[in-house]
């Protein structure tokens, strides 16, 4: 097998969304819709606390093909549903203190989406869910848009911080790190691979690894091969396609359950077509992946997964390989 180890780790620093300027830049946005929605929510709202959710707190953010950064926020309202009967009502009031200047504010069934617009495009975008608290010590989320029909208009149960707690705490150390790493791999080949639509959501896939990802190492010098890691994992998934019986006849599906309130599967919104496209791309990069573990040379593996992951993926030279496989061996450690 070809060492790719640290060709892998190149393409991570590329990809992944830390402590840089863009983080920075999200943080600052956060604070201000924060400090907007205190000072402009009318007097008689209810005060509310608010989380990070989403990749954000589970540190496993990418950087965005489309330079559209996000960030996700829980925001709970301290009442209960019985104050806003019509969840979308509660959502009507922070849009409307959230609509001012540079920004459009834009209902969407599972949140309120903040865009901050500069030349004509989004740059940055603020995803807030809005939640009220229960007598059980969950949450309710507002669902609904501002047209949908009353049936659309609901409260439903969730658990995002136990969520963030569950999938933070599924390893430790630098098996955590190698985690991490692989979703951000898998996150940015269903960008590259899915541009035209129809891809699985990033917490379909984050969860997609608590279930059936297990870190890779050698077990000789200890160092951690993230090669080895993606095919077994994305082996695992495959695994988990089977017939089932849909409302439009029997197909071949997965079903990625929330492991959580309330316990839904992630993938129920994908028509048959699309489960069969992902499902057609997924063995294309397991069998792209094992061409890969097969190569002796890290410039053709190197190729291989380039046209999976995209062309951030580093193809190294002859020479370039040469003087890496030289180089003394650092394993990426618990930063990643």
């Amino acid at each position: 097998m070809a060492s790719v180890q640290s060709y892998f780790e190149m393409f991570h620093s590329k990809i992944r969304l830390d402590e840089n300027d863009e983080n920075i830049k999200l943080r600052e946005k956060r604070d201000v819709i924060l400090r907007d929605l205190r000072g402009r929510l009318p007097n008689d709202m209810p005060t509310f606390t608010h989380f990070h959710q989403g990749s954000y707190s589970l540190n496993t953010g990418t950087c965005p093909l489309d330079g559209n950064y996000d960030i996700d926020i829980g925001v709970v309202f301290d009442c209960k549903k019985d104050k806003y009967t019509d969840p979308v009502s509660l959502k009507e009031k922070v849009r409307d203190a959230l609509t001012y200047l540079n920004r459009t504010v834009n209902i969407r069934r599972p949140c309120v989406t903040v865009n901050y617009i500069s030349n004509g495009k989004t740059e940055y975008h603020v995803d807030l869910a809005i939640y009220v608290k229960r007598d059980d010590g969950l949450l309710d989320i507002a669902m609904g848009k501002e047209h949908s029909e009353a049936s659309k208009r609901i409260y439903q149960v969730a658990a995002p911080q136990k969520l963030t707690q569950l999938i933070n705490d599924r390893f430790s150390g630098d098996d955590a790190a190698q985690f991490r790493r692989c979703i951000r791999y898998l996150k940015r080949w269903r960008d590259v691979q899915f541009a035209n639509g129809g891809a699985p959501l990033s917490i379909a896939l984050t969860v997609a690894a608590y279930e059936k990802f297990q870190p890779s190492k050698d077990l000789i010098s200890g160092n951690f091969k993230d090669l080895l890691a993606m095919r077994a994992w994305v082996n695992n998934i495959l695994s988990g396609f089977s017939f089932q019986s849909t409302e439009e006849g029997f197909a071949q599906r997965i079903s990625v359950m929330l492991p959580v309130e309330p316990y839904c599967d992630l993938m129920i919104k994908h028509t048959n077509d699309q489960m069969k496209v992902l499902k057609e791309k997924l063995t294309t990069l397991y069998e792209v992946l094992n061409k890969a573990v097969d190569e002796a040379l890290p410039e053709d593996a190197c190729k291989l997964l380039s046209k999976q992951f995209g062309n951030e993926f580093p193809v190294p030279s002859k020479q370039e390989t040469a003087k890496t496989v030289n180089a003394p061996y650092v394993s990426a450690g618990t930063s990643a």
